[in-house]
């Protein structure tokens, strides 16, 4: 099995739509985008501000994550991920992977996100990749589910605390 990861390109992005609605996942992947049209998503992945890292496993799209600059005077990068349903089991591994892309290759001195406090596995998965949590905000997202506004805790992710998640993961072999 190889995983490799790259900028998704404009003739991509309709995959990788397709695929997020296939497994129902927009809520999530990005709660704060919440379902985009295709036209919409395009624009988006399109917009020269956003990172569209692709993971893909034996050259099939696995997940995605995305990333915009929190500034223009920042380091911080502001993310959404998705791994596809059948890629679940190796999200971790991708993920770490993703992080590690993302820090080699662009200055970047930490990723942050927001987790709706309901997305037990989203935030199952930042913590294995080294995303700590840093704090909570009063009910940021709208729950569907549970017809009410939930909270979201606040995660980030720098160099070292990857280091530490690819260590941790090592032992556990």
């Amino acid at each position: 099995m190889e995983i490799t990861y790259r900028i998704i390109q404009p003739a991509e992005y309709n995959i990788f739509y397709e695929l997020i609605n296939q497994d129902d996942s927009w809520w999530a992947f990005s709660p704060s985008l919440g379902q985009l049209s295709a036209g919409d998503w395009n624009a988006y992945c399109g917009n020269e501000n956003i990172l569209c890292l692709g993971c893909f496993v034996d050259n099939a799209p696995a997940g995605l994550l995305q990333g915009t600059a929190f500034s223009n005077t920042s380091r911080a990068m502001r993310i959404a991920v998705i791994a596809f349903r059948e890629y679940a089991k190796i999200a971790p591994v991708m993920m770490r992977g993703a992080a590690d892309w993302v820090f080699a290759s662009i200055d970047c001195a930490c990723m942050f996100g927001e987790v709706p406090s309901t997305n037990r596995h989203v935030m199952n998965l930042l913590q294995k990749t080294g995303f700590e949590k840093q704090g909570s905000i009063p009910e940021l997202y709208w729950s569907d589910a549970k017809q009410k506004f939930v909270n979201a805790t606040i995660v980030v992710c720098t160099p070292e605390s990857l280091r530490k998640a690819k260590s941790d993961a090592d032992l556990d072999i």
